[in-house]
């Protein structure tokens, strides 16, 4: 399980770059034209990023579980 919950922390950091990226190319909350094409790449790798964490965080979750029944005897 440690492995899942060290894996979401680095999905949390890439996700936190990713949004720094987006943001920088915008400019008065717009994205600029000419950086159109980034920021779309951007877009798919957030949802990577977010589809990633969230097998991690149901593999954690999963364990978790496992380890409840295993410690009732059920």
């Amino acid at each position: 399980m440690s492995c899942h919950e060290h894996a979401i922390k680095d999905f949390d950091l890439q996700l936190e770059m990713n949004g720094l990226q987006m943001t920088m190319l915008m400019e008065e909350g717009k994205v600029l034209d000419y950086h159109m094409s980034e920021y779309e790449d951007l877009e798919q790798k957030k949802l990577k990023l977010l589809v990633g964490k969230r097998f991690h965080q149901n593999a954690a979750n999963a364990y978790w579980y496992h380890m409840q029944r295993e410690k009732t005897g059920k």
